[in-house]
């Protein structure tokens, strides 16, 4: 299990026991879906590149294809050195800036090699106002498969660029007037960007999130309340150091059926952003706030 995963499990496990109330903050106003700006400009081919090349392994970007038939692809080659099997995974990853998570591991048996794909889906991209892709960043881990607590073999941080470092363009989401901003100080951001009451998953708030620290953060959202009764969306996301997110933060249909809810009038969020490597210390921010979409 990634620390990632790990550390998100953990998180809702601890939000789930409750919070103290926090004051209220009001707002109303209606908003749009998020928006970045992509960008058009020719760029040139992209050039393998070797991550990692020791004595356990090895991981190479042999190409990019940005129509595969998973969406935007990277072919992977891997290489296991040991006779031990292993394991490996990308977590935190982002696209331009973005969280994009392509949710991808791949093993590898003791003293073999495989040829992979890492795939980021049309819509992912899209969600994210992405335009040309000019830069992918991950944490690497590569690790015993058969035994989680042995020492990690890899786990660093990396950026491939497609196109060349000196072309590499990092977005910054343009605020629009109609945003809901729960939130924007010097650490961190939360802004309500849109309501979608048909989404597949349920009643859907999207959300753009922002972390300017130095630190990997967890955003979370629990024991919320709509129209007065509890309805918890069981939503935590996690946003490395210096990168930005779009999120949506769903609720059961199940649930608004359980308590006769046909028509949003308010939502009552305690928020939460923690510090993902000492959740032990408690939230950096905690706070309740209402909105009436």
């Amino acid at each position: 299990m990634s620390k990632r995963i790990f550390c998100l499990l953990l998180a809702a496990a601890a939000l789930l026991s409750g919070c103290s109330p926090a004051p209220v903050q009001e707002t109303s106003r209606p908003v749009p879906s998020p928006q970045t700006r992509p960008t058009t400009e020719p760029l040139p081919a992209f050039r393998e590149t070797t991550l990692v090349d020791d004595e356990n392994c090895l991981f190479r970007v042999t190409a990019i294809d940005p129509e595969g038939s998973g969406g935007y692809t990277l072919n992977v080659y891997l290489e296991n050195r040991t006779d031990k099997n292993l394991m490996f995974s990308l977590d935190g990853v982002s696209v331009n800036g973005f969280m994009c998570d392509p949710y991808w591991a791949a093993g590898v048996s003791a003293g073999m090699k495989a040829n992979e794909t890492v795939s980021f889906p049309k819509e992912a991209l899209a969600r994210n106002g992405t335009g040309e892709v000019t830069q992918i960043s991950f944490t690497l881990t590569v690790y015993d498969s058969d035994d989680w607590t042995a020492p990690r073999l890899v786990e660093e941080e990396f950026t491939v660029y497609p196109h060349g470092a000196q072309l590499a363009k990092a977005y910054t989401r343009t605020p629009l007037a109609t945003d809901i901003v729960l939130f924007d100080n010097d650490d961190f951001a939360m802004l309500v960007t849109g309501f979608d009451p048909d989404n597949t998953w349920g009643y859907t708030m999207q959300v753009y999130l922002r972390n300017k620290t130095d630190d990997d953060l967890i955003f979370s959202i629990s024991d919320a309340a709509v129209n007065g009764f509890l309805c918890d969306p069981y939503w935590a996301v996690p946003v490395s150091a210096g990168k930005q997110c779009i999120s949506a933060v769903s609720w059961l249909r199940e649930d608004f059926a359980k308590n006769g809810i046909t028509r949003v009038e308010t939502l009552l969020l305690p928020v939460q952003v923690y510090e993902e490597d000492d959740l032990s210390e408690g939230p950096l921010l905690e706070q309740t706030y209402e909105l009436k979409p």
